[in-house]
């Protein structure tokens, strides 16, 4: 018999293709792990959002853990839109503004659970290192970002010479500190919270 092009047989290929997208399903995974987080979501609650049957869960994730790796991989890309201005942006304390814009109105969002990020940081980061290693990387990510944000306000003569670390690490602090908030239900302190970090950087220069 003649083989393919790959070099099998077309008998000998592995399996059925799969007739479900990784990403859509990981992406309906994330809502319920967002909604409900990892330990009260049940394999069930993900079969369930994700309308797959549990084998095929597994076949594509391996684990509830491994849909929670999913999640977080994909969560992070979702990111982008984000944290890329602070990253690469053309503007110093402008960029920043938007940056605490975009959490204020995340936070306002009916519904909105904090950040995924966060969330798990505190959940399963602390008995996961796994998990802990992943969500630090995120950590680092938001920090870098805030930093080159910083750095170039403090070039276009926004921001007085100082230690821009310190400023970072405040602005890190307040954000995620407001994010907890909103995912504890207190959303208009939350609000609160990021409306005077925007403060405290609108009044410097």
């Amino acid at each position: 018999m003649e083989s393919d092009r790959s070099g099998q047989t077309p008998g000998a290929r592995r399996g059925r293709p799969r007739s479900f997208d990784v990403d859509t399903a990981a992406e309906a995974a994330l809502r319920t792990l967002w909604a409900k987080g990892y330990e009260a979501s049940s394999v069930g609650d993900l079969v369930t959002a994700t309308g797959l049957s549990m084998s095929s869960l597994y076949s594509a994730f391996g684990s509830k853990r491994g849909v929670l790796e999913a999640a977080l991989t994909l969560y992070d890309r979702n990111r982008d839109d984000l944290l890329a201005p602070l990253e690469r942006g053309n503007e110093g304390l402008e960029d920043l503004r938007r940056f605490l814009e975009a959490l204020r109105q995340s936070v306002s969002e009916p519904g909105i659970p904090g950040c995924f990020m966060v969330n798990t940081s505190t959940e399963v980061a602390p008995h996961d290192s796994g998990i802990a290693a992943r969500t630090s990387r995120y950590r680092d990510r938001v920090y870098a970002g805030i930093t080159a944000a910083l750095n170039r306000a403090v070039a276009s003569g926004e921001l007085p010479p100082g230690d821009v670390q310190d400023r970072a690490r405040i602005l890190q602090a307040g954000s995620y500190g407001a994010l907890v908030v909103a995912r504890a239900g207190d959303t208009a302190e939350a609000r609160t919270i990021i409306d005077a970090l925007m403060r405290m950087f609108a009044t410097q220069g």
